[in-house]
């Protein structure tokens, strides 16, 4: 056995982003703050749509290729002891939950309203039944993404009891094994796409990050 960094930079920079920004997005929902609303909400998917290049052309622990099994794979072997390096078996549908419900969540915010100052740059040009389905989803599709959430801390503080070295491995990268170290992409590679995608959506909203920031 020797120490491997199972997850590179770029991997753990976005979960725990989307961490904080998924709680900012909830305070400022319920505080009724929807300029900073939306400005997180950019922000969170400049991060994640970098996360779905990286998923692609990134370092190879992050690349879907290396830990989305099928699902017939995932079902059985889901009690076994995991084998390679990274997520597997069914954890990796969580993490492919999590990201398609995080898009959904964008998707249907640019099509809704708060019915008081604020709508989406989409509201008023999409039919109105769709953006009331937008708004219907934005709202209950949130309390899923939650409890998806919570099944992923749960997951978390099991495998903090098997102390199999998981959760640590989120913080350092690193975690004992006896594959040899993954290819890795510089994390400088991230950040440009995530400014990239960020100055797009600036540009796209400007006014509103002028408002909001400035």
């Amino acid at each position: 056995m020797k120490e491997v960094r199972v997850w590179d930079l770029a991997v753990r920079c976005f979960h725990w982003s989307q961490v904080l920004l998924l709680g900012g997005l909830w305070w400022t929902a319920e505080e009724g703050m929807m300029e900073w609303h939306q400005v997180l909400a950019y922000s969170l998917v400049s991060l994640l749509l970098a996360r779905l290049v990286w998923a692609f052309a990134g370092s190879e622990t992050a690349r879907f290729s290396h830990f989305v099994q099928s699902p017939l794979r995932a079902l059985k072997h889901w009690n076994q002891p995991k084998k390679g390096l990274g997520h597997k078996g069914l954890s990796s549908y969580m993490v492919l939950a999590l990201m398609a419900l995080v898009l959904l969540q964008f998707l249907s915010g640019l099509m809704t309203t708060d019915d008081v100052f604020v709508e989406g740059p989409l509201y008023s040009q999409v039919p109105s039944g769709l953006s009331a389905l937008a708004g219907w989803w934005h709202h209950n599709g949130f309390n899923l993404l939650l409890a998806l959430v919570v099944v992923h801390v749960l997951a978390a503080l099991w495998h903090l009891l098997k102390r199999d070295g998981t959760v640590g491995a989120m913080f350092s990268g690193k975690q004992q094994a006896t594959a040899e170290q993954p290819k890795e992409k510089p994390f400088w590679l991230y950040v440009v796409l995530v400014l990239l995608f960020l100055a797009a959506f600036v540009g796209w909203q400007g006014p509103l990050f002028q408002q909001t920031l400035f």
